[in-house]
Parts: C-alpha cells; sequence; structure tokens
C-alpha cells in the first residue's frame, strides 16, 4: 500500500505539480504504523491533548501525563478522574480538554465507544460519532482515523500546516488544492503525511 500510494504521488506530482514530486522523493515511501494493543480511551486522550498545540508542546504534556499516572499505578482512563483534577491541570491540560476527555471516558465506558466501533463504522458515520463528543470536532475525528485507524484516504481541510502546504505545492502547478485532494484518492492521508514531514 504504501508503496503504491508513493508511486501515484510521485505520479501525480510530475504531471500537475513539480514540487510535490520533489517533497515525496526527498521523504521517501512512508507508511502508516497503528500502534499494536492500543487502548480507545489512550487514543481519543492522546488527540485531544494535541488539538492546536505543536509537536512538542503535545508531546511534552503527554509525557507529564502518562509518568503521573504511571506514578499513581494508574490506567490512564482511571488516572482521569475529578479526584486527580488538580494534578492533570499542573501536568498542563486546559480545563475544557479535561472536559472533553472525561466526556469520551463516559462515551467509552457506557458502550457508545469502542475500538471496535469506530473501527468498523463507514467513515462519515464514524466522523458523526466521534464529532457528538463535547471537544472533539472534524480534526480529533479525522487524526485519530489516520494515527490510530491507520484509514488512508482521509484529508483534514481544517490542519493549518496541511492548507499551508498544499497551497505552496500548487503555487506552482496547474491545479488547484482541491483538485490535488481529489486526484490523490485513495491515498489522501499519505499526501498529508508527507506535507507534515516536509513541515515539520
Amino acid at each position: 500500500m504504501s508503496k503504491k500510494a508513493h508511486n501515484k504521488l510521485i505520479k501525480i506530482g510530475d504531471s500537475h505539480a513539480p514540487e510535490l514530486s520533489s517533497i515525496v522523493s526527498r521523504n521517501g515511501i512512508i507508511s502508516i504504523d497503528v500502534p499494536k494493543n492500543l487502548d480507545v480511551f489512550d487514543c481519543f486522550a492522546q488527540t485531544v491533548v494535541e488539538q492546536q498545540l505543536s509537536y512538542k508542546a503535545a508531546k511534552s504534556i503527554w509525557a507529564k501525563v502518562t509518568k503521573s499516572a504511571k506514578n499513581m499505578d494508574l490506567e490512564l482512563i482511571d488516572y482521569f478522574d475529578m479526584k486527580n483534577f488538580k494534578l492533570i491541570r499542573e501536568n498542563g491540560l486546559s480545563q475544557n480538554k479535561i472536559k472533553s476527555i472525561m466526556g469520551a471516558k463516559e462515551a467509552i465506558q457506557n458502550g457508545a465507544i469502542s475500538m471496535k466501533i469506530i473501527q468498523e463504522l463507514p467513515y462519515k458515520e464514524y466522523k458523526d460519532l466521534v464529532k457528538s463528543l463535547w471537544g472533539f470536532g472534524d480534526w480529533s475525528a479525522e487524526m485519530i482515523a489516520i494515527f490510530y485507524l491507520g484509514r488512508t484516504n482521509v484529508w483534514s481541510d481544517g490542519d493549518l500546516m496541511l492548507k499551508k502546504g498544499i497551497n505552496e505545492i500548487c503555487e506552482k502547478s496547474n491545479i488547484t488544492p482541491q483538485e490535488l485532494v481529489e486526484m490523490v484518492d485513495p491515498f489522501q492521508s499519505y499526501l498529508a503525511l508527507h506535507i507534515w514531514r516536509h513541515k515539520d
């Protein structure tokens, strides 16, 4: 799949957007590596932590969260409890982000969300389910779909780095950003991964 996606992006770049070919060639073949034995709560919680933050800042906060939970000998889902609110705030999470994560916890515990459910739902229904949670929008659903479900055809219009990156690619091309996104179907996730790596 990764090789096929790589070749398609290069071919489209060669025909329409030379900058895309350059980026993909420099990056080399990229795989979508989904973590094994991932707990569904952990992926929702980490996605909330990453909202509107740089990769470096989000990684730092997540490390503090996981360390605090480990120090208390708690699973992450048990660490996110109102009795630990002050400590979680000290880890660097805002009140709204804690509220979002607590809402996801409730949905998981009452059976509305499970890894099986989100893996098997058609993409639109999956997005609607995730967006029904407080504090989860399109971007969060898209990041979970790519990084935790391994979906290969996801593009995030709301991601600022992707928006900037695809605009730069299309500046010296004969196609618009929207046309490029449509052309790379069914490998939109790979286009996103190449732009993120290029801009990182």
